[in-house]
């Protein structure tokens, strides 16, 4: 990066003191992370918008802890305070640091300029690829669904998966350490909590997806078609903005991808549930349906090969709700078949799974033994 480039983002980039965290600290933003030295003292340079900003002790014997991270939606030249506790092993609260000092280290911030590592831009695949995978979510939807300062906490549950972390070069600078430009993973040997409180995704249950007071027949429709539930959802959640809807399927799948939260992991679950059995509404609003597949794929690709195939293939979720989605597409929304196509094209080249299409399902079935019953009298 020249100069003139970090004289000009550090006039509208935001800013994040980080201050007395321990050495050997993991310390990460977005797609970014660190083992910290004594002198590191925050993160400049920050793009203005939605970030994750998570960090993880480390203990002599090297082993890595929970991690824990918080979303921070940076304004233009916003400059953001955060503490550590050595207490607790964790960040002071915000209203537990003093407010006059806090105006005193924004007054001179300067002062802090060498110890602050830049936000890496470059290569910038990274923090477009970060934007892909933010893009639907607001402050407000963060504000609600985390109304503790956006704070989110590993969550596994017992039966999840356990992936391997990245190999660590061993490396360390005194002031930024070394980068991890692969998104986190589960950590090994770590034990479940308890479900965390202040995580308030929307609530809803797909098994009563129809009205109140619905007739038999309407039970029966609204059962197999979801489109009633979402429509709901999508006017009293969501003020008809279906791009909220999609802010929190977003949200949730970082919250498992960066924090490991298995809360994240089953409410993404349940978005993408919902919106391949939505039938009538594939006719009524495909457009919803062109952004769900590619915040879907944007998402896909940000998991490893043993990510899908240990977790998100369990019980053949992702085939299942493709192939639910795929039968309801109208023949005449060309543009829902050409995204939900190159969904397909890239599941086969990352993962090396084949969606089978309708005809080949169908020889499937005529291929497939006739099974006949025989009379108990021979």
């Amino acid at each position: 990066m020249d100069q003139d480039t970090a004289n000009r983002l550090y006039e509208v980039g935001g800013k994040l003191l980080f201050l007395n965290a321990p050495e050997r600290l993991e310390f990460g933003i977005d797609y970014n992370a660190w083992t910290i030295g004594p002198l590191f003292k925050g993160v400049k340079l920050i793009p203005p918008g939605l970030h994750f900003i998570y960090f993880s002790t480390t203990s002599k014997e090297g082993v890595q802890g929970i991690r824990t991270g918080f979303f921070k939606y940076f304004d233009v030249s916003e400059v953001a305070v955060r503490e550590w506790n050595p207490k607790t092993e964790d960040l002071y609260g915000e209203n537990d640091l003093d407010p006059s000092q806090v105006d005193r280290y924004i007054i001179n911030i300067r002062d802090f300029d060498r110890n602050m590592g830049p936000y890496p831009l470059d290569p910038p695949t990274y923090y477009q690829r970060w934007q892909h995978l933010t893009n639907h979510i607001t402050p407000g939807l963060v504000k609600r669904i985390l109304p503790n300062n956006g704070r989110v906490s590993h969550l596994p549950a017992s039966t999840t998966t356990e992936t391997e972390t990245a190999n660590d070069d061993g490396n360390d600078d005194s002031v930024t350490g070394v980068v991890d430009n692969n998104p986190p993973t589960k950590r090994k040997g770590q034990q479940p909590l308890e479900k965390e409180e202040g995580m308030e995704f929307t609530a809803f249950d797909l098994r009563q997806s129809f009205p109140a007071g619905a007739t038999g027949d309407q039970v029966t429709k609204w059962s197999l078609d979801k489109s009633w539930l979402a429509k709901d959802l999508l006017e009293r959640v969501y003020r008809g903005d279906h791009r909220l809807l999609l802010g929190e399927m977003q949200l949730a799948f970082v919250c498992l991808l960066m924090a490991q939260n298995f809360s994240g992991f089953q409410q993404w679950k349940q978005i993408v549930h919902l919106l391949c059995s939505c039938r009538e509404l594939v006719h009524d609003h495909p457009t919803l349906f062109v952004d769900f597949l590619e915040t879907l794929q944007d998402q896909l690709e940000e998991c490893p090969a043993d990510f899908f195939r240990d977790i998100l293939s369990e019980n053949n979720f992702i085939a299942s709700m493709l192939k639910n989605l795929r039968d309801v597409i109208p023949p005449s929304s060309t543009a829902l078949y050409s995204k939900f196509n190159k969904l397909k094209r890239f599941l086969q080249k990352r993962f090396q799974w084949d969606l089978p299409d309708e005809e080949d399902e169908e020889d499937d079935e005529d291929d497939a033994p006739v099974v006949v019953d025989l009379d108990d009298s021979y």
